[in-house]
């Protein structure tokens, strides 16, 4: 149990340290910029490259790491029926970052293959909105169609990035040069400026810090 709990606080802080990294990128102007609405879908990371002795012997994932941007409606998921018999495999949808029902339709079907047919796709809907959020992940998994038990094998579940096409803006001070105030004067105003886009709501921390 202790090890488990372990595990799970483990993949809850790197969790948060992607999330604030893509923050921080998105308001450092960093992170590369897609327009609002476009349509963009990849493919990264192909199963081909896995050594035979890590995959699944039946069925798998042709790609193994998709990208699609918010406004791209729908992704199509390539699955592979490696012996070509007749047979049958559920796939399901998991969460991360992303969650079904906000970021994307929940996916969970059976495929039937006829015998001597390759490969299907399953289609899954992405959900476009118009708050900005840092790029968000969800996994498909493919399980045994009567057992319902994860299939082994490193080939058997993808990774769908959904990349955030609405403009968080950057945050600046509005002056760049040191800003005066007489002694005298009980309060000292700092104004600060969303630039560039204004898409969703945002938040700044802030800290005063004295100076020798």
């Amino acid at each position: 149990m202790d090890e488990l709990k372990k595990q799970v606080q483990g993949e809850g802080m790197l969790a948060r340290m992607k999330y604030r990294r893509q923050v921080q990128n998105a308001f450092s102007g960093k992170r590369p910029a897609i327009a609002k609405g476009e349509v963009m879908r990849q493919e990264h990371e192909h199963a081909d490259f896995i050594e035979d002795k890590f995959k699944n012997d039946d069925f798998g994932f042709n790609c193994l790491h998709y990208s699609v941007s918010e406004a791209s409606g729908v992704l199509k998921v390539m699955v592979v029926n490696k012996k070509g018999g007749a047979g049958s495999v559920r796939v399901v949808t998991q969460d991360a970052e992303a969650k079904a029902g906000e970021d994307f339709e929940k996916v969970d079907t059976i495929l039937e293959f006829n015998q001597g047919e390759k490969q299907k796709f399953v289609e899954v809907i992405i959900k476009d909105d118009d708050d900005w959020e840092p790029d968000e992940d969800f996994h498909m998994q493919l399980y045994h169609a009567t057992t319902d038990e994860e299939l082994v094998g490193q080939d058997t579940k993808t990774r769908i990035t959904i990349i955030d096409d609405d403009k968080p803006g950057q945050i600046y001070f509005q002056e760049t040069k040191a800003v005066q105030a007489l002694a005298t004067e009980k309060e000292c105003e700092v104004i600060i400026e969303r630039r560039n886009g204004s898409d969703g709501v945002v938040t700044v921390d802030y800290v005063t810090l004295e100076l020798d």
